[in-house]
């Protein structure tokens, strides 16, 4: 992972400060004069000492260093192989009353941002306040770019989820350590290639019918998928797809970020086997029955509930329900309709069990209530079960 070039600029993006580096002291105070005049966002210092520039390169923010060639012990291609050195990477212009292609050559080759001859005259500041403008921005966006490409690999090295990042071709071109982990191959291993080694052959259709829809922006952002890792082993992935595109929205890329979630479709599967038996159980018992959570909110009732109580309606459809306003709806059926209210709420304040217990009927009819206080993974629980009273059982 490559680091993101130092840059000793302003910190301020409406600033542009240049150090200009010429033995001629006129010179430089008449450039810093046509400089700041011809754009009000430059702040131009001034050096006529090569050692001193350095320095000042080392302690201010710069933003670019514009150059004489020709200066006494020294030349201006040196002080650039100078500042490189240092691994200041600011925009370099080397402005130089040399006008020779061999010196221009030489000086892009060593790693000027630019060249221009002095020629005499104003026009000439214009065009160095211009070219040194433009070599600013375009350093900026480098480093911004720089800059925020490193936050991303971090992030993306550090993540948990894994991740794999494609090129336009659908060819990998990175794999962080959580996907390493997740499908026991090396980055090495998948670099280059495509996602043919942890796909099982029987998904390849349905996987690249999910590249093409990714590639053509027609869907394809999440799946669950079926994948192998390097041992053989299958397990389950949900993944969420992001494409990248440029400024045309021509495709250059895609994320791929997953997660295994075996063991979560697992108990999945689990819950819903069992909660089809609790229901199938549930509605075959000969008494009505209805389960509530620690928020007074129903999680089940049967239908043979729905039948003692002469309700209509389809009894899954009572989940969620607010078991307080069904207690206060069912009480009509009874001959103590605030009695029976009051019952229910002491009961489950106190969240003991009751077995047996006779409640009676507006039609002169009887049930018995079971009650027992039950346990959930959120919380307290509360279990009710009624019946139609036996004759022995009903009261004198």
């Amino acid at each position: 992972m490559s680091e993101p070039p130092v840059d000793s600029g302003s910190e301020d993006a409406s600033t542009v400060r240049v150090l200009h580096v010429d033995d001629d002291p006129d010179y430089l105070d008449l450039t810093a004069t046509y400089l700041e005049r011809i754009d009000e966002a430059f702040e131009v210092s001034s050096e006529t000492d090569v050692g001193d520039a350095l320095d000042a390169l080392e302690t201010e923010p710069i933003d670019c260093v514009v150059s004489d060639y020709d200066m006494p012990g020294t030349d201006g291609l040196t002080l650039l192989q100078r500042v490189r050195d240092r691994g200041i990477e600011v925009p370099f212009v080397l402005f130089t009353g040399k006008g020779s292609e061999e010196i221009a050559s030489e000086a892009i080759s060593a790693g000027a941002t630019d060249y221009i001859q002095k020629v005499g005259g104003n026009d000439q500041y214009e065009v160095l306040a211009n070219r040194v403008r433009n070599a600013v921005d375009q350093h900026r966006s480098r480093v911004a770019l720089a800059a925020s490409q490193e936050r991303l690999s971090r992030f993306i090295d550090q993540s948990p989820l894994g991740t794999i990042e494609y090129d336009a071709d659908f060819r990998i071109v990175r794999v962080n350590p959580a996907a390493e982990e997740i499908l026991g191959y090396d980055e090495s291993e998948l670099l280059g290639g495509t996602w043919l080694p942890f796909v099982p052959e029987p998904e390849h259709r349905h996987v690249a019918a999910l590249e093409r829809d990714l590639l053509s922006d027609k869907g394809g952002y999440q799946s669950v998928n079926e994948n192998v890792r390097s041992d053989g082993e299958r397990i389950r992935c949900a993944w969420h797809n992001q494409v990248v595109t440029d400024a045309e929205g021509a495709v250059i890329g895609v994320f791929s970020q997953f997660e295994d979630v075996t063991e979560a479709e697992a108990r999945k599967r689990e819950i819903e086997r069992s909660n089809a038996v609790l229901s199938t159980a549930l509605d075959a018992l000969p008494v009505g029955m209805l389960v509530e959570d620690a928020d007074r909110r129903v999680i089940r009732v049967n239908e043979r509930l729905y039948e003692l109580f002469g309700v209509e309606g389809d009894p899954e459809a009572a989940a969620g329900r607010d078991c307080e306003a069904l207690a206060a709806e069912l009480s009509e059926r009874f001959a103590d309709p605030e009695g029976f209210v009051e019952r229910i709420e002491r009961i489950v304040r106190s969240r003991r069990p009751i077995d047996g217990e006779r409640l009676a009927l507006a039609d002169g009819d009887t049930l018995i209530l079971t009650y027992r206080p039950i346990d959930l993974p959120d919380g307290d629980g509360h279990l009710w079960a009624y019946r139609r009273a036996r004759s022995s059982e009903r009261a004198d």
